[in-house]
């Protein structure tokens, strides 16, 4: 019996693009998908086949800060609050009685999901774009490089703990902070192997690393090998933050007249013109397919963010990771755990040191072979395939 999914995410790419080739599994099984994003990633979701209602998000305010710092920190905390009481208000006045029969939430806005799991007593699903949080390991555990601690050991700052409460009561519901926010969702769905998750043997019966969901990506903009038959390197520092870290000034400096080349994307916050005349090896565009690039890539440069590293994963291709956020940091250490490429700290990033780690990694047999065999359980793990069947599964526990 097709069934009605309302899918919650923000419209931030690494977000998004996981889900595409979920949406597009279900649609083509005849079910019935709502999306509700922001406005400017409308168009791929609703080629994707689902049904957007966009909400009003402040979400792209963050690529306006130029240090990641404990201002940024703070402010995300309770920007992702007010998108979750966005989500509401829109779903509220888009549905009405029209209820879906699962609610699909992006962990980054859980509040609305779980509202919205306790409003209308539906079953829901829980997405986890980077790494999923159980009773042995959570974010902020990684943050401290302790990678020890569940979410139940959290200790949120009191102005978070006062805006969820203050959400959670304005939709009439009584639930202690804990329970409803520190609480482990019944149901997730994690868009890595489990290979790649920190302490993944402690994960149960709960979470479906399904692993990346790659869908057709031609949207984000076409790309052909250089003629010049070089080795190809991709360059991105990710879609939200802009030049932090003089990230690209390092990297013109560190490859110009190298002998590989360099493929540039530089997201919404920098045009390609800023960069000026650009040397005969490198390529610089706002949005590529990362897909289509790393199908002939032999190293990745990344901010770290887990869809990038995913996508690389997916590639078999080694990275050199500079890891720009806190959120990137325990997906650094799981880099260099497995062996799968270098990372250097943003604050000791030159020109020298990139191409130093670039040329390394190029040379690294080792490192690209550890690389290539991550690919084995990436496959293994589903994709959107199996993220599907557990979202029907979800739906059929209820009926």
């Amino acid at each position: 019996m097709p069934q009605h999914f309302l899918f919650l995410v923000i419209p931030d790419h690494g977000h998004i693009l996981p889900n595409l080739a979920v949406v597009e599994e279900l649609t083509r099984r005849g079910h019935r998908v709502t999306f509700v994003t922001g406005e400017e990633v409308s168009e791929p979701v609703g080629a994707a086949g689902a049904t957007v209602l966009p909400y009003a998000s402040e979400y792209r305010s963050l690529s306006h800060f130029e240090s990641v710092n404990e201002d940024l920190g703070s402010r995300m905390l309770t920007l992702l609050i007010d998108e979750s009481a966005s989500m509401l208000r829109t779903v509220d006045a888009a549905l009405g009685d029209d209820r879906p029969d699962v609610v699909v939430y992006d962990f980054a806005t859980s509040h609305a999901g779980r509202i919205l799991e306790r409003k209308w007593g539906l079953p829901a699903v829980q997405l986890c774009p980077a790494f999923a949080q159980n009773e042995k390991f959570s974010f902020a555990s990684g943050f401290d490089e302790s990678d020890k601690g569940g979410v139940a050991d959290y200790a949120a700052p009191p102005v978070m703990v006062e805006a969820i409460n203050q959400l959670v009561a304005e939709h009439g519901l009584d639930v202690p902070f804990h329970e409803f926010f520190l609480s482990i969702a019944q149901s997730n769905l994690v868009f890595l192997p489990k290979e790649f998750q920190i302490h993944g043997e402690s994960f149960d019966e709960r979470f479906s690393f399904v692993g990346p969901c790659i869908s057709d990506r031609s949207f984000l903009g076409e790309w052909q090998p250089p003629a010049s038959g070089l080795p190809v390197v991709l360059v991105s520092l990710g879609a939200t933050f802009s030049d932090v870290t003089g990230f690209f000034d390092a990297g013109m400096k560190a490859f110009a007249d190298a002998p590989f080349h360099v493929v540039l994307t530089l997201g919404s916050s920098m045009d390609p013109a800023e960069l000026g005349e650009l040397p005969a090896n490198i390529e610089a565009h706002r949005w590529i397919s990362h897909v289509a690039v790393l199908e002939h890539a032999k190293a990745f440069v990344t901010h770290g963010g887990m869809g990038s590293v995913m996508d690389s994963l997916s590639a078999g291709v080694p990275m050199v990771m500079v890891p720009h956020s806190p959120l990137d940091r325990p997906t650094g250490r799981r880099v260099i755990e497995l062996g799968l490429g270098e990372v250097i700290a943003p604050e000791e990033l030159t020109d020298q040191k990139l191409r130093a780690a670039v040329d390394t990694l190029l040379s690294d047999e080792e490192t690209a072979a550890r690389a290539r065999a991550m690919q084995e359980p990436v496959r293994r793990a589903g994709g959107a395939t199996r993220a599907a069947d557990a979202l029907e599964r979800s739906a059929a526990s209820w009926a």
